[in-house]
């Protein structure tokens, strides 16, 4: 089985998984951040570097408290699955745009990025203004500065990825575990969403 079947058929598996806790909220919710630590954590000790190991427990922890309370706002439900859609978009525009157009690496951040990924990326992210529109989270009050948060939150989620690939070259691993086929641990495929869920809260929610 290749390693893209094996992507689609975990996505299948794991989205009802996170969704679900994140729509229900109260103890399903706060069982998924369990879940997210436990698994973390685990995959955090089986670092080499003790310096890696508390740069990245510390992530986790702002992480976890970001994400419990964005969900608790008003509003948090609708952004909290808008920042999920954004990194989802940014991800699959980015491995999708990266396979079929290939091009120039961009080998100064990350031997695998391509920029044909990057704008896939970008481009992707865009349709969640339809997102924006029709739940009417009214962030901003013109379109333009909508299409720059979400630009600036592509940006976000490329820099976590490039930040948690650069610990496991540190700690030289391919995955931070074999948890979900195809995509690694639950650091492999949370990074970009870690960053941006940290940035957010400190920028929304932070007084």
């Amino acid at each position: 089985m290749n390693n893209l079947i094996k992507r689609i058929l975990s996505i299948f598996f794991l989205i009802p998984v996170f969704i679900f806790p994140l729509y229900e909220g109260g103890v399903f919710f706060n069982f998924l951040i369990f879940f997210i630590f436990a698994i973390s954590f685990y995959e955090i000790l089986k670092l080499q570097l003790l310096n890696s190991k508390l740069i990245i427990t510390s992530i986790l922890f702002i992480f976890l408290y970001s994400f419990y309370n964005i969900r608790n706002q008003d509003y948090g439900l609708e952004i909290i699955f808008l920042l999920t859609f954004i990194t989802w978009c940014s991800d699959t525009g980015g491995y999708i745009s990266g396979k079929l157009f290939g091009g120039r690496k961009i080998n100064f951040i990350s031997p695998n990025k391509t920029i044909s990924g990057f704008f896939g990326s970008i481009i992707l992210v865009q349709l969640n203004l339809f997102y924006i529109q029709y739940f009417e989270i009214n962030l901003f009050p013109k379109l333009y500065y909508n299409i720059l948060f979400l630009f600036f939150c592509t940006l976000i989620v490329v820099l976590g990825d490039l930040l948690f690939s650069y610990f496991k070259r540190l700690n030289k691993i391919k995955d931070y575990s074999n948890f979900m086929p195809g995509h690694g641990g639950i650091l492999d495929r949370l990074d970009g969403y870690i960053l941006l869920i940290i940035v957010f809260n400190i920028i929304y929610y932070i007084k």
